[in-house]
């Protein structure tokens, strides 16, 4: 498991280095929520694999983003997905069950893992991601 936290940490960390930043209205309150995020989330916590996922889906219902755009999921997409955006996921909360495993992915991972974190931030405990997307899904 260790070998897959660290390229989804180096790709996490990558992707918030290419996102705008955005100004919050209390600096203070959004670093202590981060914080606490930081400090709660297991290593490793919230990741899924393509083969776990697959055995999981025959035996428990699971909710599947697929958080690439409309055009992608419309090309391909994993059966049963539901195409939310990534940046839509905290906008978009209604579609989103609250009681079931919710996992989400993207083309690499690296645009999920941030819709992850939001969603893990206003409390969606049994989200997870799809290491390495929807390419090791259709592999």
């Amino acid at each position: 498991m260790k070998a897959i936290i660290k390229p989804l940490l180096a790709a996490s960390v990558m992707s918030l280095a290419l996102t705008q930043p955005v100004k919050a209205v209390d600096h203070d309150d959004l670093i202590a929520v981060l914080q606490d995020y930081m400090e709660m989330a297991a290593f490793g916590d919230g990741v899924i694999t393509a083969d776990q996922l697959k055995a999981m889906m025959n035996e428990q219902e699971i909710f599947i983003i697929d958080a690439r755009q409309e055009q992608d999921f419309n090309q391909s997409h994993i059966p049963g997905a539901v195409n939310i955006d990534w940046r839509y996921v905290l906008s978009d909360l209604d579609q989103i069950p609250d009681d079931k495993m919710i996992v989400l992915y993207c083309d690499t991972g690296i645009l999920s893992s941030k819709a992850h974190m939001a969603l893990r931030l206003v409390g969606y405990d049994q989200a997870r991601v799809l290491f390495n997307g929807y390419s090791a899904w259709s592999e």
